[in-house]
């Protein structure tokens, strides 16, 4: 029984790589997440065409047997999820069953559990059996587990939520103008659509919108007035959101060729056993970069304003002593204060998976978390001993 535990824990530790896809380079984690990924959309679209009459696939016994099965995969998925929670590097040091806890009331968790409730509750109560095909349409939101561009999207609005909330709060008070002002103007003309402000403001929010369903139009001259207005204005009030939106997603998509987890960065011996909170801090300071056989990552002579970590792949430094090979875990690049003019070239002999972290968050990092970043200096004065910083 000694031995039990130890392998149980990496039996866990491996299936925790398996489903969070965090190892570049397992086969069996890329076929298990794409079996999961058509999984999700075959019982989405089957429950998408079951709402069709003419093809009365709910009378079909491969439909039922599919969806049983569809329904397993998730349930097994979802109980095995929650078992390997306590292997996550932020939750690695809590007790298993609260690392269970935190991790089921996260938002991926609650959508797993979405989408298998509503077949579990209609085994013991009168569920409606064609709201419950319906609502399988909730195992789409589990492709955003799956997707670097829903990771992207999230990345993007999380660092402009700010703003986004300054455009919202704009945009309420336009409408809430324009409804007031109709609501004075057109009260008398029309009470039954614009007697009161709350009502008025059903045309103001679909006007500002640009969808202008038409039910409700001003008649008087003044009430058209404002009504041009307002439409005007909601083309400025709308235009500021997708503006800042989409900046910010192709600079993310930019920065980021790939998607970075807490546990790719905690393998790695510059970032390995960091508290969570520490790990938190810097996991936003990476920028992800692929290169591909043959490509140059930095050039001979050329300014190198960032500081690199190998996570994947096999590269190649050019210095007058021969050339020094380098793997997942190792740094290169320059750092804060670095007074070499000329940067050895570093060039992928392999396609390799490499982190970036710019000269401005260098500083950042130095400032808030010092030993992180003397363990960057040391690793790459190793790769480079002529750095001086």
């Amino acid at each position: 029984m000694g031995e039990l535990k130890p392998r149980l824990r990496r039996l866990r530790r491996r299936i925790f790589d398996v489903l969070e896809r965090d190892l570049p380079g397992d086969h069996i984690a890329d076929a298990v997440h794409y079996f999961l990924i058509v999984t999700v959309l075959l019982s989405v679209g089957g429950a998408v065409l079951a709402t069709v009459p003419s093809l009365q696939l709910r009378d079909k016994w491969w439909f039922h047997w599919g969806e049983f099965a569809a329904l397993i995969i998730f349930s097994v998925e979802y109980a095995v999820r929650l078992w390997v929670a306590p292997e996550h590097p932020l939750r690695r040091r809590l007790p298993p069953l609260v690392a269970r806890v935190r991790y089921g009331v996260t938002v991926p968790a609650l959508i797993d559990l979405a989408a298998i409730l509503p077949w579990f509750v209609s085994l013991v109560t009168a569920f409606d059996a064609h709201a419950l095909l319906v609502l399988r349409l909730v195992r789409f939101l589990k492709l955003a587990r799956y997707s670097s561009g829903f990771n992207a999207l999230y990345l993007a609005v999380r660092r402009e939520r700010y703003a986004l909330l300054s455009c919202f709060i704009i945009l309420w008070a336009g409408v809430l103008m324009a409804a007031t002002a109709m609501y004075l103007i057109e009260r008398d003309v029309q009470p039954d659509k614009f007697g009161s402000i709350p009502e008025a403001m059903w045309w103001a929010i679909t006007t500002l919108t640009t969808v202008g369903y038409g039910d409700v139009v001003p008649v008087s001259n003044l009430g058209r007035v404002v009504g041009a207005i307002t439409m005007v204005s909601g083309l400025v009030m709308l235009a500021l959101p997708i503006a800042i939106i989409a900046s910010s997603f192709s600079e993310v998509i930019a920065k980021h060729n790939f998607v970075v987890t807490f546990s790719m960065i905690s393998r790695l011996p510059p970032f390995s056993d960091l508290d969570a909170p520490v790990l938190g801090d810097i996991l936003p300071l990476l920028n992800s970069r692929s290169f591909d056989r043959g490509h140059h990552v930095v050039r001979r002579g050329e300014s190198a304003a960032h500081l690199f970590v190998v996570l994947q792949g096999r590269l190649e430094m050019e210095g007058e002593e021969g050339t020094r090979s380098l793997g997942p875990g190792d740094v290169f690049g320059l750092l804060p204060g670095h007074t070499k003019a000329n940067p050895l070239p570093v060039r992928a002999v392999a396609k390799s998976k490499i982190l970036a972290i710019e000269e401005n968050e260098l500083h950042m990092l130095a400032l808030r978390h010092p030993a992180v970043m003397s363990r960057l200096v040391a690793a790459a004065r190793d790769r480079d001993p002529d750095q001086t910083v």
